[in-house]
């Protein structure tokens, strides 16, 4: 009987987030993203989002390290530490997932590549890979950016054993979708100050 509360609510949950997906990006710049999840949890993701502002402001923005916690859902705590001379910063994050009541551990170092590209590469925690980059282009005749984002991901342990694929990639979408919000509220209020 437990399993039809925990199932109805699955199901409004997923409803609401589409009905918001729907109605929430009608009004902003474009994005598209993708994710394809190949063996043992692997998810190999790309997404572009449009941005109001410059390459140059962009990257400043996006690579505002001590501003990353307003670019994440609600529950990521980011830590930056010191690093060695030969990256901009440390971070360790501590990732909430949907739905379920864990958390994952990340611990990355970011190299910059100004004002174009920036990379987060794993230095430990719960992934057996991660490699993040954006990359910021013109878009012609205007003042904004193409920003995309090249990720792959892949959690450690029997995470993905027992989650099904269609749930693991609903799961990443959803929080990459609030991220690319997240971004873009960002870049408008740092752009209108």
């Amino acid at each position: 009987m437990r399993t039809i509360p925990l199932v109805l609510s699955l199901i409004l949950s997923m409803a609401f987030s589409l009905y918001r997906l729907e109605w929430g990006f009608a009004e902003e710049p474009p994005q598209i993203l993708t994710i394809e999840i190949h063996e043992k949890g692997t998810a190999l993701i790309h997404g572009s989002i449009e941005l109001q502002v410059t390459p140059d402001q962009a990257y400043l923005i996006l690579t505002d390290y001590e501003q990353w916690p307003r670019l994440f859902p609600e529950g990521f705590h980011i830590h930056l530490a010191d690093c060695s001379e030969d990256c901009s910063v440390v971070a360790d994050m501590v990732i909430p997932h949907a739905l379920v009541s864990w958390t994952t551990h990340l611990r990355v170092t970011a190299h910059e590549s100004p004002p174009h590209m920036f990379e987060l590469h794993l230095l430990d925690g719960d992934y057996l890979q991660y490699r993040l980059r954006w990359e910021f282009s013109p878009i012609p005749d205007s003042e904004k950016t193409l920003a995309t984002m090249s990720l792959t991901l892949q959690p450690k342990g029997s995470l993905t054993d027992w989650t099904p694929n269609f749930f693991y990639e609903w799961t990443l979408r959803n929080g990459l979708e609030d991220h690319f919000e997240r971004i873009q509220q960002q870049v408008t209020l740092r752009s209108s100050q």
